[in-house]
């Protein structure tokens, strides 16, 4: 989908609509609709067999959540823990721990669902969390995993990736540009 003939209400900041119609689509959304089969696919066959909690990491990973949620036909149980880095920023900060609501962690399976993972703050901060909450063990999903020469190398490995991206910022499929975007069913990024 092409982002420049969409039409903006007088509300939405400039900033918005000019990035949003000038953004370079990555992938479209049928690409990131097959890699999430994928990544269906393999969660189930890792996990159908032994109850898991799934946490979606609000806000960007509501997203691919509810994508999953969708295929994955198992017995399993949902929650979420509200975390964020970046508010309606380009670069991330602090983590700030908003909030979570989810099924007793102690002993079970848990699969963490988020949108990014880039520099891999929120995910290891998430982990060592789980850690404390005595979880047997510890799984994460991303949409996208960002590869660059910029990033961080140690930072956490996801166990279920849909797409491969460049280092560049992008937004789609639980991303966002200025609290805008998170719906689209394809990944853009800014052009440079």
């Amino acid at each position: 989908m092409n982002l420049d003939s969409l039409p903006f209400a007088d509300s939405v900041p400039n900033e918005v609509s000019r990035g949003f119609s000038q953004a370079e689509l990555l992938h479209s959304a049928d690409e990131v609709s097959r890699a999430i089969d994928r990544m269906a696919v393999a969660i189930t066959a890792t996990l159908q067999d032994q109850n898991p909690v799934v946490l979606s990491v609000l806000q960007g990973g509501l997203y691919l959540t509810g994508q999953l949620m969708a295929r994955l036909v198992m017995p399993l149980q949902q929650g979420y823990v509200h975390v964020g880095r970046y508010a309606d920023a380009q670069e991330g900060g602090e983590l700030h721990w908003h909030g979570s609501a989810h099924p007793d962690l102690r002993g079970r399976n848990v699969l963490l669902v988020d949108d990014v993972l880039d520099h891999g703050v929120t995910l290891q901060r998430l982990l060592d969390w789980l850690g404390e909450q005595e979880v047997a063990q510890a799984y994460s999903a991303v949409v996208v995993e960002k590869q660059g020469d910029l990033l961080p190398s140690g930072r956490p490995e996801p166990d279920f990736v849909g797409l491969i991206c460049p280092d560049r910022f992008l937004f789609g499929c639980g991303m966002d540009f200025h609290g805008y975007g998170r719906n689209l069913p394809g990944l853009y990024a800014l052009k440079a």
